[in-house]
């Protein structure tokens, strides 16, 4: 079960970067094609330190498999982005807890043994740590909750990030770590590029121009979230085919290690427990903390 301590790792990081993000696109990057370019931009960077490893590239059909998976997580980020500025966190982030797991599972269940994929404890797992995930991370569920309005950017990019994953299991079956991960980053790198290719966004990107501060800020911002995303695929490299839906659906963890760092937060400006924790939202987010619990339960000791 090394996969699973690998994915709550993955989480902790990735919580830390919720907290820059929450900062970040509501206020001085507030357009998601900036935000997604140079999350990407930062990728092909980070390739540069794979060269000096002499990292061997596989055939040419993974090549084209991994760059391809690389290529659909820009756009995935660019559709979370979307969704988080046109809409609210609260309804965003949830919609694509509760869909990525589903996608994904559906999305494997072709490549996984009938035996693991229909396991009573993996179901249940699964079951409890989707409900969780989606009320740790939303503020009110409600019928505006689940209006087309608000679903429309997170089930596109649920559907990519499920597509991602599944096409790097695939990568990771047949590649080492190292050399699947640089394809995927490298494929992320040049995705972004992509959005040079049009006048108006290219005067978007470089007419935008983050102070020092906002700068370093996001570099420590990408930092967090690389560990948490090399975690992540490590994870996924670790996981049987049948396990990558779980560890979609530990992405309530996440939330729960985020709540953790708001409460410690508060003790510097008591005004952020106010917003997180009031009434019925504290009733809420303890209920999702057991459903998740009980999920994490069923995974370790099944």
């Amino acid at each position: 079960m090394l996969w699973l301590s690998i994915t709550l790792l993955a989480y902790f990081f990735l919580a830390i970067l919720s907290l820059f993000d929450r900062y970040l696109l509501v206020g001085p990057i507030p357009h998601p094609k900036i935000y997604t370019f140079y999350v990407g931009i930062l990728g092909l960077f980070l390739c540069l330190f794979f060269i000096p490893l002499g990292i061997p590239l596989p055939e040419k059909g993974l090549i084209i498999l991994g760059l391809g998976a690389g290529l659909i997580r820009i756009f995935a980020i660019l559709f979370l982005t979307k969704g988080i500025v046109k809409s609210e966190v609260s309804r965003v982030v949830p919609a694509i807890g509760g869909f990525l797991p589903i996608f994904s599972f559906l999305i494997f269940l072709p490549i996984s043994s009938s035996k693991e994929i229909l396991s009573v404890s993996q179901i249940t797992a699964f079951t409890f740590l989707v409900l969780g995930s989606i009320l740790i991370s939303a503020k009110k569920i409600s019928l505006k909750f689940l209006s087309l309005t608000n679903l429309k950017y997170p089930i596109v990019a649920a559907f990519l990030y499920a597509l991602t994953f599944f096409l790097t299991k695939i990568l990771f079956l047949k590649a080492r770590f190292l050399n699947g991960f640089f394809l995927i980053v490298l494929g992320s790198g040049l995705g972004s590029l992509f959005f040079l290719i049009s006048k108006k966004t290219r005067k978007l990107i470089f007419s935008h121009k983050p102070t020092q501060k906002i700068g370093g800020l996001f570099i420590l911002d990408q930092i967090f979230g690389g560990l948490g995303i090399v975690f992540q695929y490590y994870a996924v490299f670790l996981a049987k085919p049948s396990q990558v839906p779980l560890i979609n659906a530990l992405e309530g963890t996440r939330f729960v290690f985020l709540l953790g760092f708001v409460l410690l937060l508060s003790l510097w400006r008591p005004q952020l427990l106010k917003e997180e924790m009031r009434g019925k939202i504290l009733v809420q987010k303890i209920f999702a903390i057991l459903l998740i619990g009980a999920g994490l339960a069923f995974l370790a000791f099944k």
